[in-house]
């Protein structure tokens, strides 16, 4: 009967342990995705920071190699897993595509890292960098209206400096939806200029974006 006794005490203790570290790990979770992104801590911002970052890295990578292989840019194709015709072959040039680039599609971020409906990441080829080598059209990828604290962390990284510079007109936003051709020019960024990668501030307004040309032209 002892044993059994001792048993039952056992059994409770873990049930109990199990209680806590769920109710820890909720606790947590929820500090870790704040509703609007304004709250984060350095760490969190410098976390989220680099979570960004290198996710354009691995884009940058992955359509390097697509490009080396035999893909044009011209054929690139942001066709995205949620699309009609995603799994229509051919898939070759299919950026997300497990059978093309196998990139793992992001649109929406975290909780932590949402402002407004606007959030997310953009990625396309109508944008045309003033500063890159021709006139044609640049592969760009924005991630668009994220909290201040992860764009003064993301140019802190790139420039040494946590200062924003601000669009002389327009939004990243804009930019990155327009299903026009669109003209980033020196006029509109003096600072962004031989930058591949710079979060900047909207003209006007307190909206922040981090654009990256990961294939310039």
């Amino acid at each position: 009967m002892r044993n059994k006794y001792q048993t039952g005490n056992a059994m409770i203790y873990v049930l109990i342990a199990l209680a806590l570290f769920g109710a820890l790990t909720l606790t947590l979770s929820s500090q870790n995705e704040q509703a609007d992104g304004q709250d984060l801590s350095d760490e969190q911002a410098e976390f989220y920071a680099s979570e960004l970052i290198e996710y354009v890295a691995s884009t940058k990578n992955i359509i390097d190699q697509m490009i080396a292989t035999g893909t044009d840019i011209d054929e690139l194709d942001f066709i995205n897993p949620a699309s009609a015709g995603f799994d229509t072959p051919p898939h070759i040039h299919k950026l997300y595509h497990p059978q093309g680039g196998g990139l793992n599609y992001k649109f929406e971020f975290s909780q932590a890292l949402q402002v407004n409906g606007n959030s997310g990441w953009y990625l396309g080829d109508h944008i045309d960098t003033e500063w890159t080598p021709s006139t044609l059209n640049d592969v760009v990828i924005s991630a668009v209206d994220i909290p201040i604290s992860i764009c003064e962390n993301i140019n802190k990284k790139i420039t040494g400096t946590s200062d924003i510079p601000e669009l002389t007109t327009g939004s990243l936003y804009a930019y990155a939806i327009s299903a026009a051709p669109v003209y980033f020019e020196t006029s509109d960024c003096a600072e962004c200029v031989g930058m591949p990668s710079l979060c900047v501030q909207d003209n006007g307004v307190e909206t922040y974006g981090f654009y990256n040309i990961i294939a310039a032209r």
